[in-house]
């Protein structure tokens, strides 16, 4: 149904996409977003010449961007996709490495250092996880989630659904040591479980089929960041017709008939509203566990380094860092990740010289955290850099500058629900099919974003906002 006035609380990327397909089927979109930038979570630091992402960092599943843009007339706007074809170099405590290829044969060539047979054993998970996106995955991503019912009558066409299916019954890091002997790789196959703030031994083993799409489709940057396509879908709204207010954090309340929306004492009259937030914050549910929030410190280094593009250094004990992160507390030690952009795109940063993204996994916060995180943040950003130069010869001699660093309390600004990335944690065996549904309970009113159907995920948090769009289309 085309013609409506619609509102969009929020300019994130699920925001913009909805906003976006809204105006181009002919309706009045109004956007409303509280801060000064629209984008959400996938805003960058610009400084010292450098463009820094502060939030995703990696880009998977190229086609849903590209039928994205393509969808709202932008084709002309897409930043170029670059393949990043060394995924990710791995590091244990125990000196052990491996690098990540798009190439499975590349990567399974040195998965026999980690025990004989290992590599065979890799290829066999590889197969199972591509086996799983098959038959819950793909059917699962592509409409909005109506229920397990009419889930499992789509993926039922898929041959062996019963058995791929059920060995998504397993945790992901029962599903993992089902296959692999090394508890390295299986560290490494747990890691996939905190793409959506889970952890692996909580999360259910649907989640390996990220690890297949990553090789399948692989991995990619948009030249300039991420925070750079966010802002190519912010142009493609504007073009298509959507008014945005910037500064102006809109509500929406039903009053008899009407459902009213905009900023407070300021509200008007729409006909649909898409809640670009999360679900479990705009109802007021943030109680209980929710998923992980994050300590991001972003360096200069004097010099161009010889590192990956992602580089992740593990923990010595992944249980305890999970238990830990999931009790509230701060493991010391835990995983680092990091992002080297100038690895694939060198417009990120000055001639001679390299940014970097450190990240540590955090607990989202709880009561009186706010003021721990000052002395915490201080702790972490002393870890992070000690690790980094015992990691990597290249930056010993580097001269490292902090250019900024973002805690959980910066998350909780951006209105996640207690610093909280996703919000929602899909915990248990059927956790990936339990997110909060994207109509909301005031008619009208559906959401968009990481914290409803699909997930967390720039390509996830587009097809959001395209589901989004339909369900008020069709209602």
């Amino acid at each position: 149904m085309s013609g409506r006035r619609i509102a969009v609380l929020g300019g994130g990327v699920g925001g913009l996409v909805a906003a976006g397909a809204l105006a181009r089927d002919g309706n009045r979109v109004t956007l409303f977003e509280g801060s000064q930038v629209l984008g959400g979570k996938a805003r960058a630091l610009v400084a010292n010449g450098h463009t820094l992402d502060v939030g995703p960092t990696v880009l998977t599943m190229p086609q849903v961007v590209r039928d994205t843009f393509a969808a709202l007339e932008a084709t002309d706007l897409l930043p170029e996709l670059l393949p990043v074809p060394l995924q990710c170099h791995y590091q244990w405590p125990t000196g052990k490495t491996l690098d990540l290829h798009q190439d499975l044969e590349r990567t399974v060539a040195q998965a026999d250092a980690f025990g004989p047979g290992e590599g065979e054993r890799l290829r066999r998970l590889y197969a199972d996880a591509a086996g799983i996106y098959q038959a819950l995955g793909r059917p699962y991503l592509e409409s909005p989630y109506d229920g397990p019912l009419k889930l499992l009558q789509r993926a039922w066409r898929v041959p062996g659904v019963a058995r791929l299916a059920g060995s998504t019954l397993q945790t992901l890091d029962g599903f993992a040591r089902a296959r692999l002997t090394s508890p390295e790789l299986v560290q490494l196959i747990g890691r996939f479980a905190t793409y959506v703030g889970a952890s692996p031994f909580e999360a259910s083993a649907t989640f390996a089929m990220i690890a297949h799409l990553e090789r399948a489709e692989g991995v990619f940057h948009p030249r300039g960041g991420l925070a750079g396509l966010a802002g190519a879908l912010a142009t493609a709204a504007r073009r298509l017709g959507v008014t945005v207010h910037l500064g102006t954090r809109g509500t929406v309340e039903r009053r008899g008939s009407e459902l009213l929306a905009g900023p407070a004492g300021g509200q008007e009259v729409f006909d649909a509203v898409v809640v670009n937030g999360d679900p479990l914050a705009h109802q007021g549910r943030t109680g209980g566990t929710l998923s992980l929030s994050g300590y991001v410190l972003l360096l200069e280094a004097d010099r161009r380094l010889d590192l990956p593009h992602h580089s992740i250094l593990f923990s010595r004990d992944s249980r305890a860092e999970f238990d830990a992160l999931f009790s509230g507390e701060q493991p010391e030690g835990s995983t680092l990740c990091i992002c080297h952009p100038a690895a694939t795109d060198a417009s990120m940063s000055p001639p001679g010289k390299s940014g970097l993204f450190l990240m540590f996994n955090a607990p989202a916060l709880r009561e009186g955290d706010e003021a721990r995180w000052p002395e915490r943040a201080a702790a972490l950003r002393t870890e992070a850099l000690e690790r980094l130069r015992a990691a990597f010869p290249s930056v010993r001699d580097a001269r490292l500058s902090v250019l900024g660093e973002r805690t959980p309390l910066d998350l909780l600004a951006l209105g996640a629900p207690r610093g909280s990335i996703y919000g929602f944690v899909p915990h248990g065996r059927l956790g990936p099919f339990q997110r909060p549904p994207m109509r909301s309970r005031t008619r009208g009113v559906v959401f968009a974003g990481g914290g409803t159907h699909p997930g967390g995920g720039v390509p996830l948090v587009m097809l959001s906002g395209r589901f989004a769009a339909q369900e008020l289309a069709r209602a």
